[in-house]
């Protein structure tokens, strides 16, 4: 969705919520629209308001717990959650937000895994609890069981591009080239995608099939221009296939970009785009600074150009 449909969406909601400025599920509505726009102070006031109005509003207390996802503190995120489920034992967003803070903010693997199977238990078979369960599987790094509930979810839904996405980050990490491609290829068959396009051109380069991961790398941009990771990706390649001046016009644009971006978001770049020993300095402060669990870092699909490292592997087991 475009920033102006956003905008428009939050319009629209403005305009029902002054209409009906008594019914809680509007506010609600409210509420995630100016979340989805960054606008959280006025997402978490719309969501107090729908609580005001209806206090067993699970939707409002689901609201709050993203909001508190991003702002902190994360057990206030937490038992946000716990009260929308409490409420609603069928909430499937609110187990999902319950599962991915324990899983990619803290790091808490096992109240992860029983938060989704929870899930499960009260709403049987449903795909993306149970790839969200895979997902969880991977950055705890028990990989066979991953893999296993990703295919599990496919089972049930096909066309789950989410569950397509894991299993090509564990397949790379794994070095399983070939599935790498296979699983690329089957999200690519349901909608076109960046970040595949993007996977996909890091496992040409590790196969030294340049053109082809430079077709990938450029389709991957002109899906997402913002995608300093793919761009770097792309500037490292035209050096190597002796298209110099592409290259430092790509490096150019993704290194303004990437400077704008954290120390984990900068590391990332320096990794693909091959300054390996500036993506382990700043991966190593990322770390320090908890912008990231350890888990994830082990298999971004950025750092498997240096996987091997043994400065690496050191960093993400401390």
């Amino acid at each position: 969705m475009s920033t102006e449909e956003r905008e428009n969406t939050i319009a629209t909601a403005q305009v029902a919520v002054k209409k009906n400025p008594t019914d809680a599920q509007l506010h609600v509505e409210l509420g995630m629209a100016y979340f989805h726009v960054g606008r959280l102070d006025e997402a978490m006031a719309a969501f107090q308001k729908a609580l005001l109005l209806d206090p067993n509003a699970a939707a409002a207390y689901n609201g709050i717990g993203r909001v508190y996802y991003h702002t902190g503190p994360a057990q206030a995120a937490i038992e946000s959650y716990r009260r929308a489920i409490a409420l609603d034992p069928h909430f499937i967003d609110a187990y999902y937000g319950l599962g991915i803070i324990y899983s990619a903010q803290l790091g808490e693997y096992d109240p992860a895994i029983q938060a989704f199977q929870l899930g499960l238990a009260n709403n049987p078979a449903q795909p993306f609890l149970v790839a969200s369960l895979g997902s969880t599987y991977a950055r705890k790094g028990e990989f066979d069981k991953a893999i296993e509930t990703l295919q599990r979810a496919l089972a049930l839904q096909p066309e789950n591009s989410f569950a397509y996405s894991w299993l090509s980050i564990i397949y790379l990490y794994l070095k399983r080239y070939d599935d790498v491609i296979s699983a690329c290829q089957h999200q690519l068959e349901i909608a076109d995608d960046n970040s595949a396009r993007r996977v996909l051109g890091y496992v040409y380069d590790l196969l030294e099939r340049y053109e082809d991961a430079v077709t990938q790398l450029e389709r991957s941009l002109i899906l997402e221009s913002q995608d300093y990771e793919a761009r770097g990706a792309l500037a490292r390649i035209y050096r190597i296939i002796g298209r110099q001046e592409d290259a430092e016009t790509q490096y150019a644009i993704a290194r303004e970009a990437a400077g704008r971006d954290d120390e984990y978001g900068r590391a990332c770049f320096e990794a693909v785009s091959g300054s390996l020993e500036q993506a382990l300095a700043l991966l190593e402060v990322a770390l320090s600074k908890g912008q990231v669990q350890q888990g994830w870092a082990r298999i971004d699909p950025e750092f498997t150009f240096m996987i091997d490292d043994p400065r690496f592997k050191a960093l993400i087991e401390r």
